[in-house]
């Protein structure tokens, strides 16, 4: 458990201070009017959905990585990091060009009032071209982290934000451009968050002899559309959800809002513990260690539950407080406040396939996590979220019961999945998944960090994670 708190503890910052971009924006729009921060909850979550898509291909570079880099095949590392960079940006730009053309069409099928599609959409259509910055920018720190070097991710979302937090107020408020100057300022930042990353990776992969790029691209392809699938599936959900909430009522749209920023922070934290074990997962995979493998999962767990267990304890004590501070209007705080345990409650069952997940992207198999997640989406979450929530009225409770359902079905679902491959690994002998090619011993990744996180040896011989 140390050694995935070490890993994951910058991941967890870099997170929260990357979504720290959202919760700075609805905070300043909730304050600028109503309508504003309605715009904002309608048309954020739309831009999530691109940003989801891109980051798909991120997270098969960061398997790659860690699975080469736990073989020591490090020339295979470097040309995996060159061609997920190539690819990563086309794909931004391909997303972002659909983001921009489709900004008004998609807020009308959401549900948008004519005072809210404008805004909307001008926030839609700036955000567009961060899509190319963010998309490189995520591959490259998926990269980083495949090697244990996870502190860029920190340093990246700590330079955004020093960039959005004083540019937004300007614009916001100085310049009265509204959401679109929430917009422009998460585009500036991005934008010099993807530079100080591009000039990070310089130091992390130097020169290295090339391997051929069809293999990697199709092994990237291969673990990377399912991820890209199932996070712009789900992240969709999110903006159906939006649209629910929004057909409930402008107040209760923009409680949705707050709620919503509130658990995404919690759901960070979490990740980023997932995201550690997938990468010390992976690394024991690389070099062989299966066992190894399974106690990262198990270690993995035991932290996600802790995870989740103090900070949902802070938020039920302050949470009332907390949710009057940030909404100006009383009626949006109440019905903030009143939704907020369930909300906690709803990301309990997320734990445990938070870490099978986990294991079975460790082994490059994205797509049972993409059919669990799409069956948990289209068979719980959808369905019980417009029932319980608009069509019996029980307003935002309704929509956390439903992601309660999803978290249940979700879980049962990657159990069973990890359950059937590890008795297929022992039917077969251990054979499986190994990432193939490349030349052992070949230089192109220095630096302490990188070397630090070598889960496989310590795993072997202690028989799961130190401290567990």
């Amino acid at each position: 458990m140390r050694s995935i708190w070490r890993l994951a503890l910058p991941l967890m910052v870099a997170g929260l201070t990357q979504i720290t971009l959202n919760v700075v924006d609805t905070v300043l729009l909730a304050r600028l009017s109503t309508s504003a921060l309605s715009a904002f909850a309608l048309a954020a979550p739309v831009y999530l959905v691109a940003l989801v898509i891109v980051r798909g291909w991120a997270t098969a570079v960061q398997v790659m990585v860690a699975r080469h880099h736990g073989a020591d095949r490090h020339g295979e590392v470097v040309q995996v990091v060159r061609t997920g960079v190539l690819t990563s940006a086309a794909a931004g730009a391909a997303v972002g060009a659909v983001l921009y053309l489709t900004a008004v069409p998609v807020l009308t099928v959401l549900g948008a009032g004519h005072d809210l599609i404008g805004p909307g959409a001008d926030y839609l259509r700036v955000l567009s071209f961060a899509v190319p910055f963010a998309a490189v920018s995520f591959t490259l720190q998926g990269a980083c982290a495949g090697i244990g070097a996870t502190r860029v991710s920190m340093y990246t979302a700590l330079l955004a934000n020093a960039v959005n937090l004083p540019l937004g107020l300007l614009l916001i408020f100085g310049a009265d451009l509204g959401v679109t100057g929430a917009a422009t300022a998460t585009l500036a930042a991005t934008a010099a968050g993807t530079g100080y990353v591009l000039v990070y990776a310089r130091t992390r992969f130097p020169h290295a002899r090339a391997v051929p790029t069809v293999r990697i691209t199709r092994s990237l392809w291969r673990i990377g559309w399912p991820e890209m699938c199932a996070m712009g599936i789900g992240y969709l959900n999110e903006a159906l959800l939006a649209a629910f909430a929004a057909r409930m009522g402008t107040h209760d749209l923009a409680a949705y809002r707050i709620v919503d920023n509130l658990t995404l922070v919690l759901f960070t934290v979490l990740t980023g513990a997932a995201t550690a074990t997938t990468i010390l997962a992976g690394q024991a995979l690389g070099a062989g260690d299966r066992d190894g493998a399974e106690a990262w999962r198990r270690a993995g767990l035991r932290l996600l539950t802790v995870l989740h267990l103090v900070p949902s304890a802070v938020v039920l004590l302050v949470g009332g407080p907390l949710t009057s501070l940030i909404a100006a209007d009383p009626a949006v705080a109440d019905r903030a406040w009143s939704a907020i345990p369930l909300a906690l409650f709803s990301l309990a069952p997320l734990l445990a396939a938070l870490a099978y997940g986990a294991a079975l992207r460790a082994a490059g198999d994205t797509r049972s996590v993409m059919v669990a997640s799409v069956l948990g989406d289209y068979a719980a979450l959808i369905p019980l979220a417009w029932l319980l929530g608009v069509h019996l009225d029980l307003g935002l409770p309704g929509l956390y019961l439903a992601w309660t359902a999803f978290g249940i079905l979700y879980s049962l679902l990657l159990r069973r999945r990890h359950r059937q491959a590890a008795a297929r690994r022992s039917g077969d002998g251990g054979g499986g998944d190994q990432l193939s090619g490349g030349e052992p011993g070949v230089d192109g990744v220095h630096g302490d960090e990188g070397r630090g996180v070598r889960p496989s040896c310590p795993a072997r011989r202690a028989g799961g994670p130190p401290g567990s």
